[in-house]
């Protein structure tokens, strides 16, 4: 209900609307009375009540939509308790399967990392050795070979370039031996060819042959002056 507009006194006086029938009738009401003044208290607990009061009566046992407590009548008043339970069972049973799914995942990833890291280190190993046959001068694929190029049992010689440097060097020490032999017996006895105390005549020393260098060695030398001549 409007009222219309009301002019202050021009002489300073106090004027004051009369009330209507129906507000002095509303001052007699006592639980209006009551509420006017609940709204007129001072004091915090009074501001948080008038923050805080519901607008009307019905909101003392409900929420309006979007607040913290609101729940719609759909919600709060349903009747499909065993669709519920059924959807928090199926819940859990999907969380379960997803569990299983991931270590299963996980325990295949695992294992295939083992095996592909014990294949790198297998091939690895395979490398290593066909490295250590594939090197002439790796010592630890050497290390059972013989320092001579001959067998120990039948006294041949290796059919490769070694056997052939062998023999030529062992021929060398038998020549000098037979040279040395031979000065020992002429420069150790008389320059004479028979026997100062027997008479009789003196055989005839057997001049060693020399030694020719094997066709290997001599090819070897060849390269390397050309080599030097380049």
């Amino acid at each position: 209900m409007e009222y219309p507009s009301f002019a202050p006194s021009a002489f300073g006086f106090r004027s004051i609307r009369a009330r209507t029938r129906t507000e002095r009738r509303a001052t007699k009401d006592k639980v209006a009375l009551e509420k006017s003044r609940l709204a007129q208290r001072s004091g915090w607990e009074a501001r948080q009540h008038r923050l805080n009061a519901p607008e009307t009566s019905a909101l003392l046992t409900s929420c309006t939509p979007g607040a913290a407590g609101y729940q719609s009548n759909s919600d709060r008043f349903h009747t499909d308790v065993v669709g519920e339970e059924f959807a928090r069972r199926q819940e859990e049973n999907a969380k379960r399967l997803k569990a299983a799914e991931y270590k299963r995942v996980q325990s295949t990833k695992r294992d295939e990392d083992r095996w592909t890291s014990m294949e790198e280190k297998a091939k690895q190993e395979d490398d290593y050795w066909q490295n250590l046959r594939e090197d002439d001068y790796c010592r630890k694929a050497k290390k059972n070979e013989s320092n001579v190029s001959y067998d120990i049992l039948t006294m041949q010689y290796s059919q490769d370039a070694g056997g052939e440097l062998q023999k030529y060097q062992d021929d060398q020490v038998r020549y000098r031996a037979a040279q040395r032999t031979n000065m020992l017996v002429v420069k150790g006895d008389t320059r004479v060819n028979y026997n100062i105390i027997s008479g009789e005549q003196r055989p005839s020393l057997k001049q060693p042959q020399p030694i020719i260098k094997p066709q290997s060695m001599l090819q070897q030398a060849n390269n390397l002056n050309r080599g030097g001549n380049h």
